[in-house]
C-alpha cells in the first residue's frame, strides 16, 4: 500500500496487478513501452535491510552541495508517494505525476505491473525528463528480482543485511543476501557496510564472480573519529555527522566513499570542504528525530531497526526511564522487536493508526511482556500529558504511524514543519 497512489490509480483510470511474482520481465516490457528513460542515466544503486535511506540522503546532501543535479528513488515512502520521488531535493509534484500516469495509461501500462513496479516506471519516467547527473536509487524489497534492478549502475552499495521479508526473501541471512547480492553488476563496484559473516561471504563470492571489485567499510576506508580515511584518496577531516546512532557513522563512510567513486568517475570536480557542508546538513525525518525535548520519533520496523534504535537510546540516554509509543502494521515480526525494546523499557503505549494494515493495539499490546502496557487512539494526547524531563519518549513500530503523527507533532509543539 503506497499512500495516495491509488487516488492517482482512480482518476486516470489504471490498474495494477495484486500478486507479487519475481523477475523483471514485466517491468523491462513496460520500460521498452515508454522508451527505456533509464538507459541514458547515471545510477548508484542502494540496496539491503536498514540504512539505505540515510545513506542517499546523505549522498544527496554531499552532491548536491557540489551543485550536482541530482534524483532520488526511495522506498518506502515517509508520508505519501510523493516524497519517493525527489528531483534535486524536491518532492515530484501532484502536476508532474498526473502527467506520468496519463503518459503510462496512453503506452497501455495498465494492468501490467505492481504497485510498486509501476512506481518504478515512472520513477524513470521522472528522471528521464528531468535529466539529473546521477540518480540515487533505493530498491523496494531484496534486490535481484526488483523491479529497479533493470539499470546498470556506476556503483553499487549495500549497507546491511538482515532478516526480512522472510515470505519472499527467505529464512535465513544467506538467502536474504543472495537477493541483495543482486545488485552487484559485472566489473562495477559494490561498497558494502559492517555485515554479518554469512551475509558479507555471499556477498563476496557475488563480486568474485562477476569480477566487481569490492569495498568493505572499516577495511577499505572509514571514519573514525571525524577523519575520513581511504586507499585511495588522502584524510578528509572534521566530518561531522548530524544523524544520530554508530551505525550512522558506517552510513556515512559508505555515502563518502561512493561519492567520491561517482563524481571521481563523472570527472565531477570534488571539494572536501562541500563533502563536510554537505553531509552535515543532511536530515531525514523519521530517523531518531527529534520532535521537542525528551521525544523522538523513529521509524524502527523490523528487528534490525529496533536494534540499531536502542543502542542509540544507549548511547544518548544512558540510564535514563523511556516510555515506548509504538504501532505496527500486520506480518511484521512484533515479539523479535518487542523483545528489543523491553531490554530498555518496561513502560509501553501501544497505537490505533489509520492504515488498512495496521495491527490493533490490542492485539500487539498482547505480544508485550513488559509491566507496564496501556493501549490508545490519541497518542499525541497522551505524550502532552505524559512527556516529562525524568524520561524520554519515542514513538516508533512503523514509518506509517510516525507520517501520520509528524505533522501533527511539530504543530502541537509549535515546531518549523522541515
Amino acid at each position: 500500500m503506497i499512500p495516495k497512489f491509488n487516488d492517482y490509480k482512480q482518476r486516470f483510470e489504471m490498474e495494477s496487478k495484486t500478486t507479487i511474482e519475481p523477475g523483471l520481465d514485466a517491468v523491462t516490457d513496460a520500460l521498452n513501452k515508454v522508451g527505456n528513460p533509464h538507459l541514458n542515466l547515471q545510477f548508484i544503486h542502494v540496496a539491503g535491510t536498514n540504512g539505505k535511506g540515510s545513506t542517499i540522503s546523505m549522498m544527496n546532501a554531499m552532491l548536491q552541495a557540489h551543485g550536482v543535479k541530482t534524483a532520488c528513488f526511495y522506498s518506502p515512502c515517509f508520508m505519501d508517494v510523493h516524497d519517493q520521488i525527489q528531483l534535486n531535493g524536491q518532492y515530484i509534484s501532484s502536476q508532474q505525476l498526473g502527467d506520468l500516469f496519463i503518459r503510462a495509461k496512453e503506452a497501455g501500462l495498465s494492468g501490467l505491473l505492481t504497485d510498486f513496479e509501476l512506481l518504478t516506471v515512472l520513477a524513470f519516467m521522472a528522471f528521464g525528463q528531468f535529466q539529473p547527473q546521477i540518480v540515487l536509487l533505493e530498491t523496494g524489497m531484496g534486490g535481484r528480482f526488483d523491479s529497479t534492478n533493470v539499470i546498470q549502475p556506476l556503483i553499487s552499495v549495500i549497507p546491511s543485511i538482515a532478516l526480512e521479508h522472510e515470505q519472499f526473501l527467505g529464512n535465513s541471512i544467506e538467502e536474504v543476501a543472495f537477493h541483495k547480492a543482486g545488485i552487484i553488476k559485472k566489473g562495477i563496484p559494490v561498497v558494502i557496510g559492517p555485515l554479518v559473516e554469512e551475509a558479507e561471504g555471499v556477498l563476496v563470492t557475488e563480486a568474485l564472480k562477476l569480477k566487481s571489485p569490492l569495498l568493505k567499510v572499516n577495511q577499505d576506508f572509514s571514519l573514525n573519529k571525524g577523519t575520513f580515511e581511504s586507499s585511495v584518496r588522502p584524510q578528509i577531516r572534521d566530518i561531522v555527522v548530524p544523524l544520530p546512532g554508530s551505525h550512522q557513522i558506517d552510513n556515512a563512510a559508505l555515502a563518502i566513499r561512493t561519492v567520491l567513486y561517482a563524481m571521481e568517475k563523472l570527472k565531477l570536480t570534488i571539494n572536501e570542504d562541500l563533502i563536510r557542508i554537505g553531509l552535515s546538513h543532511t536530515f531525514i525525518p523519521g530517523r531518531f528525530e527529534k520532535i521537542t525535548d525528551n521525544l523522538y520519533f523513529d521509524g524502527a520496523h523490523n528487528p534490525a531497526s529496533a536494534r540499531a534504535l536502542v543502542n542509540t537510546v544507549k548511547e544518548i540516554f544512558p540510564n535514563t526511564p523511556v516510555h515506548f509509543y509504538v504501532g505496527m502494521i500486520k506480518g511484521k515480526d512484533a515479539k523479535r522487536i518487542l523483545r528489543i525494546f523491553e531490554e530498555i523499557s518496561s513502560n509501553f503505549t501501544f497505537v490505533d493508526f489509520e492504515e488498512v494494515r495496521s495491527m490493533p493495539s490490542s492485539t500487539l499490546s498482547k505480544f508485550s511482556e513488559s509491566a507496564l502496557v496501556k493501549v490508545t487512539k490519541e497518542p499525541l494526547e497522551n505524550i502532552v500529558k505524559t512527556i516529562s524531563e525524568t524520561h524520554v519518549t519515542i514513538v516508533t513500530g512503523s514509518l506509517y504511524l510516525l507520517s501520520g503523527l509528524r505533522l501533527k507533532a511539530l504543530d502541537m509543539f509549535n515546531i518549523d514543519q522541515r
